[in-house]
């Protein structure tokens, strides 16, 4: 969410006279955005906190053991054997999750306050490419239960850019934005997840599961490029 974008350089005239003193978003709106995603992030460091405090082995296995639990597969010993390392990977994830987006808010905040100025005492406009990348991915995960939202999110990011020819890059960035900020939990799952097959000796199995796990979120990241870049596409040619 970092916007370090040069706004204008003062002296040389604008290629594009259209953006010139272009302010869509208040100022208020950066708050607002750094203030939840920075909440988000320190409930979900809690959250990964506790579960790696509290979440040991013989709780596992009161719950793998409990009547509603069936686990497919595997013995009731060996999901207990493998649950513990997964559950630490995931827990660790959430936690450094939760730290990257508090990180991020406050970076976001602060680099949006440093543009305002920046626009104030020289001119151009606010609406820098990076930080329409962030709306818009915000668009998107407001809308998130609607099918296909990473296009109203690339269309908004487009829509708040207003610069000509760059709707399909900015509607596509848009749309990995909220991915990129999942990778550490990613991570954290597909080093459960062999952590815990090798524990019951199926390290193989694991490393094909995670395989299927990362070519899925591989494509889910390719269509949802795409479908942001759809978005920016829509807006720049009709709106």
């Amino acid at each position: 969410m970092t916007d370090v974008d040069t706004v204008h350089d003062a002296g040389r005239p604008a290629t594009d006279g259209s953006t010139e003193g272009r302010d869509p978003v208040p100022a208020a709106v950066d708050w607002l955005l750094g203030i939840v995603t920075g909440l988000i992030g320190l409930a979900l460091t809690a959250v990964g906190a506790a579960m790696y405090a509290r979440v040991d082995r013989a709780l596992l296995t009161d719950f793998v053991t409990s009547e509603e639990v069936e686990v497919n597969g595997l013995t009731p010993a060996e999901a207990v054997t493998a649950g513990v390392p997964f559950v630490d990977w995931f827990a660790a994830g959430l936690a450094v999750t939760g730290l990257v987006l508090v990180a991020v808010a406050a970076a976001f905040v602060v680099a949006r306050r440093r543009t305002r100025r920046r626009v104030a005492r020289e001119g151009g406009t606010t609406a820098t490419f990076r930080a329409c990348a962030v709306y818009g991915a915000a668009v998107t995960a407001l809308v998130s239960f609607i099918p296909g939202a990473a296009v109203a999110g690339g269309g908004a990011a487009a829509y708040l850019h207003g610069e000509d020819g760059s709707g399909l890059r900015i509607g596509a960035v848009a749309g990995l934005v909220g991915w990129t900020l999942s990778v550490p939990l990613l991570v954290a799952v597909a080093g459960g997840l062999l952590a815990g097959a090798d524990a019951i000796g199926q390290l193989a199995g694991g490393a094909v599961l995670v395989g299927v796990i990362v070519v899925a979120e591989l494509v889910a990241l390719a269509i949802n490029a795409g479908l942001g870049g759809l978005g920016g596409v829509i807006v720049e040619r009709f709106v």
